[in-house]
């Protein structure tokens, strides 16, 4: 063995023993044999590894974690352990594979699986639905270019599909019905399903999907759709993942092209449905082994069946529409479900067009650059790339000059103020950042996702920062913190507090906001003090933009929305991104801060 084979062994031993501190490596033959540097993450072809092996040895099993480039072969005896690591060691199996570095362990570490094993009651899939003939048929008939969603083109039949509340308004079908070439489809499924006799639908939504899109997890409201929902997977296959809220059960399933996917009873009304944004799939072989398949260009013609009148009679209440209303008396903005429309039409009211108003005199509070965020940039290497998400007037854009440094924010306001710096800075939102993946080795978020209004939303920003980071890359975020006083002392911005000098007056403790047909009640903060609400967070929180030649009786007080953080709330959301490790947690002047990597 060379001595730079060895370095590198003893390299991947140690990022594996921090990685998983079960892993116990031998350098005497054992009858389990690690490949440290390939596995799921980074496209093992599992039939590959197998079909050379069971040339040599004779291979029990083989052990992929998710999400890991390493992985664990397990052989009958360690003599025959002995054989593969003798011949293989260093030696590639296929044109993309760099040779292989191989190990003895012990014994196998516990593997996590946190997914459900049984079929969720109401999931049928029948494989193999239609033909490669009427496949290509059905395809031809697609025609969504022009109506393009961030994650994917959309076209609807019978009636419009309305994204953020899943519905639709049954009073205005449209003039395109569901084309006649999905006849013969009701044919089958009459042959087929025993159970679906006679179901014909009236509404079709056909989503196009390029390689790497997906669609965020939902359920299609109870009260407007029948039961079933069915799905004809076209072009590519698919891993759909559903999710159970209350028990966070989790059920992954393996959609081949031309299958139907049958959802009913209670993984129609108890289960979110959706699919992971990414490039692959890891899924079981005919003998049962894990492996990696690539996603093509994929269609799914969707089809459901109106209630007329809307109505449901469910014994799911989590996600019912028409129970959840019947438990509330008033709309609680805390408690009742917030569509992606009114999210947005909030934030544009109470964040966007705000800062446009106040923002340079919110920029001339806001020179100073907080110490653990100026350490965090003045670590990255010599020509790092970074990105200040929520760049805001650019107070961390001069910071470090041995790098490349980009800010994004949506105030114009603000932008002017970078832009008159001479720093790198464009207009976006940061739920969709115009980077390609995995081009920034850093990432910065200052105060920014606080300002979302759903959980979801909060989330999909972080998703946006892990996409465009290079594996490895750091991500650094910030959100202000709903307490104020920690190991009882008190933060900066209760200290500032002077009664007599308070900064807004005669405001009071709530506000409703009509956004669209909806109104909100938010509680209003009063400035300088703890936050006192237990409105799950989220308030309004006031900036009283003092103007010289205005008078102070008249000078305009503007209501900011944000969402303050209980603690460990962040770290919580940072969690539910399967490739994300948090590097470290901390308390920071009222904010709470983490600082992510990307694995």
């Amino acid at each position: 063995m060379s001595k730079k084979i060895l370095r590198k062994i003893k390299g991947k031993q140690a990022m594996l023993i921090a990685d998983c501190n079960e892993i116990e490596f031998s350098s005497e033959p054992q009858y389990i044999l690690g490949i440290l540097n390939c596995g799921l993450k980074n496209g093992i072809k599992t039939e590959i590894i197998i079909e050379r092996i069971n040339l040599h040895a004779r291979l029990e099993d083989i052990i992929l974690p998710h999400n890991k480039s390493y992985c664990f072969l397990k052989f009958e005896n360690a003599k025959d352990s002995e054989v593969i690591y003798n011949d293989f060691l260093g030696k590639t199996l296929w044109n993309e594979c760099v040779p292989l570095l191989l190990s003895y362990v012990k014994h196998l570490p516990q593997i996590n699986q946190n997914e459900l094993q049984q079929c969720p009651d109401g999931l049928i899939l029948i494989e193999d639905f239609i033909t490669p003939e009427m496949e290509n048929k059905l395809i031809s008939l697609v025609k969504c270019d022009d109506n393009k969603m961030k994650n994917r083109n959309v076209q609807h039949f019978g009636y419009e599909f309305i994204y953020g509340s899943n519905s639709v308004d049954h009073n205005n079908p449209l003039e395109q019905k569901i084309p006649s070439e999905c006849d013969d489809l009701w044919k089958l499924l009459d042959q087929k399903c025993e159970a679906l006799v006679g179901f014909r639908p009236d509404q079709l939504t056909v989503n196009q999907y390029q390689s790497g899109q997906g669609i965020p997890s939902h359920c299609d409201t109870h009260s407007i759709f029948e039961d079933p929902i069915i799905s004809l997977s076209l072009g590519s296959s698919i891993v759909m993942e559903f999710k159970e809220p209350i028990s966070g059960q989790h059920y992954s399933k393996f959609l081949p092209t031309r299958s139907l996917l049958i959802l009913s009873r209670e993984i129609r009304y108890k289960w979110m449905h959706g699919i992971v944004p990414k490039k692959t799939d890891i899924i079981k072989t005919e003998k049962g082994y894990l492996t990696v398949q690539n996603r093509k260009l994929r269609y799914s013609f969707t089809f459901r069946k109106l209630k007329i009148p809307p109505c449901c009679d469910c014994d799911f209440k989590n996600l019912c529409d028409v129970k959840s209303n019947e438990r509330k008396v008033e709309k609680e903005y805390s408690n009742q479900e917030v569509d992606e429309n009114v999210a947005a039409r909030l934030e544009k009211e109470n964040v966007h067009k705000v800062y446009n108003e106040i923002g340079n005199h919110f920029s001339e509070t806001r020179h100073t650059p907080w110490r653990k965020v100026e350490n965090f940039i003045n670590s990255l290497p010599e020509g790092s790339f970074l990105l200040d998400v929520g760049c805001g007037n650019g107070k961390y854009l001069g910071i470090n000059e041995k790098i490349t440094k980009f800010g994004c924010d949506r105030s114009d306001t603000l932008l002017n103020v970078c832009t008159h710096r001479n720093y790198n800075v464009f207009q976006c939102d940061c739920l969709q950042i115009p980077f390609i993946d995995e081009s920034m080795d850093a990432c910065i978020s200052v105060a920014v996702i606080h300002h979302l209004s759903t959980k979801e939303r909060r989330l999909q920003a972080i998703s946006e920062m892990i996409r465009v980071l290079k594996t490895n890359g750091k991500a650094l975020i910030y959100v202000w913190a709903k307490d104020q006083q920690k190991d009882n002392q008190k933060t900066l911005y209760l200290l500032q507090h002077q009664e007599k000098n308070s900064d807004v007056k005669d405001v009071p403790e709530i506000a409703t906001l009509q956004i669209d047909e909806n109104k909100i009640e938010l509680p209003i903060h009063r400035n300088r003090t703890q936050f006192s609400h237990t409105n799950n967070g989220n308030v309004l929180v006031p900036w009283k933009l003092k103007q010289k030649e205005v008078a102070e009786s008249e000078q305009k007080v503007f209501l900011r929305y944000y969402h303050v953080f209980d603690e460990g709330e962040l770290e919580t959301l940072c969690k539910m991104h399967e490739r994300i490790k948090i590097v470290d947690s901390y308390y920071d002047q009222g904010n709470h801060c983490v600082i992510l990597k990307k694995i």
